[in-house]
């Protein structure tokens, strides 16, 4: 039955190299539910039985078949800690906006309670290497330490349950006609649930905000001062002392508060870094010793070492310094500060969150039912309505906050009272697949014109560095003409956006960037006497910049090069004004009006004394050139000499492998692809193609040397088989271990752990230990038979099964004492912390259920085995007991 069931939980298919494919499971799941079967019904007496076994084994395949799947990736997503966002806009957008837009960008980001800083670049970085064009940013988003992120999160189960409590008590006092669809009624509660959150999440986040604001303005002074008066403790406590107390004045420390340096109290209150802490101690002890208060500062710097800094100085090679004693102290002061300063902060989000929620719930639900013609009528409805329309003023800042009517207070207290009794707030959640960045801060960031791609730093350049898109998944579309790759690309980015898991769908945009194109009519320029070339010269000139002579340096030369102003040039009427110098042979001639009529349309260019330069005429380039700007490539990306776009996407909410299969179907379903025009795909996944063949075979040879030591250990194949059969229980736990662990530590609705290969190597590790067990309890059986003298003097059947319950039970205790204390090793991997501990917990938690799977099959199952196998050997060596056995 465990086999049955964790077969309809595990992807069967992986461990064949098979990524996430249906079908393929389904056969394995067949194979494994049949071998199960048969072994069942060959093993139970009976017809009864066995029909009974077999109809009950049907029932469990029918329910595990619908079981939802364990995912296949490559490696779980780490948290690095940091976020980088890289949204992306349309080719045109000038620097100023970029500029604009990053600024307003930051700024919405920086109002999160998280977020500690926030670094913005857009364009191109001053490096031969960084590709990046006008039209991508990049924002580096550092967080702080999540032990002091705050509870203001309400989970959307919570909240629709509150909405669906305060529609009751609207109808029941009237202020919501009763008499809804069931369909009409589930809607409104479902979007005012929705409505409300949002709005809730917008309050607390900015109250959140401005607290850690007001906590970091009073820590900053404090530690500064703090600071101070430890670099005093430790001069006064040495031997450089020349001042006549222990202690300084209060005069004398606020004086010395002038020697920080500018910032370091708000840096610290942040993050406290050993080397601005030692330049502000040399500084605060080269002041000391300016008023004549410390002999010499670079020898106060030395301290004495403690027990326990000599001792770690020992382990880690590294003498102990004043600054990291100081950095100690202060760390331990300021992170007592903030838990202290953020659990009042939690209190206050959760009193002022509850009312917030309960408020805007009934606002949003009186809106929804006014739009739906439930809204009473009469004076209650007028009451009704005015309240709405107050509420909407003062969201929009047209009026301040008034007194909400009785009616209304009077059951909002009551629903907030009763909301406060049973609903818990909760932490955002970090990481690539938290809440933080995928669910708020991708609501929050909608800027018209831009696209949001949320990533991390390191795993970015790996990406970019392997498979050339910078997330998780590229759909590179190749071809030899851009507008056809350009239409395919958006037609992939159109039907791969519902697919499920889909976050971040853009097709890299090709053109749309502005290029200004000049064309020479070359029999208009030999009327005015321009040669092509001429023209050309001119125009490079003034726009492009020519190089015009070179000054020499010493050794070096260096190209000195002349163009036109940025005014002069910066727009494609001003270049309509460059003017181009005519043949040596064109002559001036003065016309009657003093002018010379070159334009058409009536337009006449005044030529004066100004425009002559050795007797050629100046001509505007308009004047035989035609001037305008186009719309072109922003970039022409090219891959294996052929031209490529790519439609870049990240995978949120379930497994990559199973999400590119599908998105694969789903393109060869709707997509039709011209001639000359293929598709590839590309990012993480690829890494999980070429891992899954290595361990294709990796994976059957560590069995099969398993299955070789053991029998090389006890010379019997079948002894060797019967602790072979623990492996599959083990798998079977730690199916169930990847599949409901992460439901009970973070809820329910969490997504299990994806097979990955981090997965593949804690299943190698735990079929040795499940093994190991096998290896023990085979041992003690077998020393129990031997000291009866083995088979040949066992007497009888009897004898034989007290012998076996000998070494199973009477040896429990040193194999449970082993089997314990490797649970209790593994299980700490299993609640690790910080960067990589998402690896540790994929790792340990196939070998931590699996060994308690495992194990209770080998305390159950593997005696009664044993007993079996020996009892038909039993019975050939004692032929004449066959017929009474």
């Amino acid at each position: 039955v465990l086999l049955i069931l964790a077969s309809g939980l595990f992807p069967l298919q992986a461990i064949l190299g098979m990524g996430a494919s249906e079908s393929a499971w389904r056969i394995l799941f067949l194979s494994v539910f049949a071998v199960v079967a048969t072994i069942t019904t060959l093993s139970t007496h009976g017809w009864f039985n066995q029909f009974l076994s077999i109809s009950t084994l049907i029932l469990v395949g029918l329910w595990a078949y619908g079981f939802p799947k364990i995912g296949v990736s490559f490696m779980p997503a780490l948290d690095e800690g940091t976020t980088l966002d890289m949204p992306v806009t349309v080719p045109r957008a000038s620097i100023t906006q970029a500029i604009d837009d990053l600024k307003a960008r930051d700024a919405l980001v920086r109002g999160f309670p998280e977020v500690e800083s926030v670094i913005g670049k857009a364009g191109r970085a001053d490096t031969p290497t960084d590709p990046a064009p006008l039209d991508m940013v990049e924002t580096f988003i550092n967080f702080r330490p999540k032990a002091i992120w705050p509870r203001r999160v309400l989970s959307f189960n919570d909240a629709l349950k509150q909405t669906i409590i305060t529609m009751r008590e609207l109808e029941r006092v009237g202020l919501i006609a009763p008499g809804w669809d069931p369909e009409d009624r589930s809607s409104l509660l479902n979007e005012a649930a929705q409505k409300a959150l949002e709005r809730y999440d917008e309050v607390q986040r900015e109250l959140a905000s401005l607290r850690f604001v007001e906590m970091e303005s009073e820590l900053a002074p404090r530690l500064g001062m703090e600071l101070i008066q430890r670099v005093v403790s430790h001069c006064t406590g040495g031997f450089q002392w020349l001042g006549p107390d222990k202690t300084l004045s209060p005069e004398l420390l606020l004086e010395m508060h002038t020697h920080l340096l500018p910032g370091i109290g708000l840096a610290m209150a942040r993050h406290i870094s050993p080397g601005e802490v030692e330049k502000q101690a040399r500084l605060l002890m080269e002041a000391l010793a300016e008023k004549k208060l410390l002999k010499d500062p670079a020898e106060a710097m030395q301290v004495i070492p403690t027990a326990a800094e000599y001792v770690r100085s020992r382990i880690s090679g590294k003498p102990p310094v004043l600054a990291d004693r100081l950095v100690a102290e202060l760390t331990t002061l300021r992170d007592q500060f903030w838990q202290d300063e953020v659990r009042k902060l939690d209190r206050e989000l959760f009193y002022l969150g509850t009312g917030t929620f309960v408020w805007l719930g009934m606002e949003e639900l009186l809106i929804g039912s006014r739009d739906l013609g439930k809204q009473p009528t009469g004076d209650l409805g007028r009451e009704i309505t005015e309240l709405l329309d107050a509420t909407l003023a003062e969201r929009l800042g047209k009026r301040d906050a008034e007194t909400v009517p009785a009616r209304f207070g009077e059951l909002r207290q009551s629903l907030e009272t009763d909301f406060q009794q049973w609903v818990i707030l909760w932490k955002r959640q970090g990481g690539p697949k938290g809440d933080l960045i995928d669910d708020e801060m991708g609501r929050v960031l909608q800027i018209p014109g831009w696209s949001n791609i949320f990533t991390q730093p390191i795993i970015n350049r790996i990406e970019m560095l392997s498979t050339g898109v910078r997330t998780d998944v590229g759909i590179k579309v190749f071809g030899q003409d851009l507008s056809t790759i350009d239409r395919i690309c958006k037609l992939v980015e159109k039907v791969v956006k519902p697919v499920p898991g889909a976050r971040d769908v853009v097709a890299a945009p090709i053109m749309g960037k502005g290029y200004l194109e000049i064309e020479i009519d070359r029999e208009r320029a030999a009327r005015f006497g321009v040669t092509v070339e001429d023209a050309q010269l001119a125009i490079e000139t003034a726009i492009g910049g020519r190089e015009v002579t070179q000054t020499v340096e010493k050794r070096e030369r260096f190209p000195v090069r002349i163009r036109y102003s940025r005014v002069e040039r910066e727009d494609e009427n001003v270049v309509r004004k460059l003017l181009v110098t005519g043949s040596q042979s064109t002559k001036t001639e003065k016309e009657p009006d003093g002018e010379n009529r070159v334009l058409q349309n009536d337009k006449n260019h005044r030529i004066g004394s100004v425009h002559l330069s050795g007797g050629r005429k100046l001509v505007p380039l308009t004047a035989f050139a035609v001037i305008k700007v186009t719309e072109g490539p922003a970039m022409i990306k090219s891959e294996n000499g052929q031209m490529m776009n790519a439609v870049t996407l990240n995978v949120r909410g379930r497994d990559m492998v199973g999400f590119i299969e599908e998105a694969r179907r789903v393109v060869e379903q709707k997509v039709t692809l011209p001639e000359g025009v293929h598709i590839e795909w590309s990012g993480e996944f690829e890494h999980q193609v070429r891992a899954a063949r290595t361990l294709l075979i990796a994976f059957p040879v560590v069995v099969l040397v398993i299955f070789v030591l053991l029998y090389m250990t006890y010379k019997d194949w079948m002894d060797s088989v019967l602790i072979m059969l623990a492996l599959p229980e083990a798998l079977a736990g730690g199916a169930f271990f990847l599949y409901f662990f992460p439901k009970i530590q973070f809820g329910w609705d969490t997504p299990p752990h994806d097979f990955s290969v981090a997965v593949w190597v804690g299943f190698i590790a735990c079929f040795g230990m499940a093994a190991e067990t096998g290896i023990i309890m085979m041992v003690y059986l077998r020393e129990a038979i031997d000291k009866r003298g083995g088979l040949e003097n066992i007497q009888s059947l009897e004898e034989l099964r007290e012998a076996i319950l000998e070494g199973a039970v009477h040896r429990l205790r040193p194999k449970l004492l082993t089997e314990g204390v490797a649970i209790l090793a593994i299980f700490p991997m299993v609640f690790a912390q910080g960067v990589g501990a998402e690896v540790l917990a994929s790792m340990a938690l196939p070998v931590l259920g699996g060994l308690l799977i495992s194990d209770e099959v080998v305390d159950l199952f593997l005696p009664v085995r044993f007993y079996w196998v020996r009892r038909a050997r039993w019975l050939k060596l004692h032929p004449e007991k066959t017929i009474a056995a």
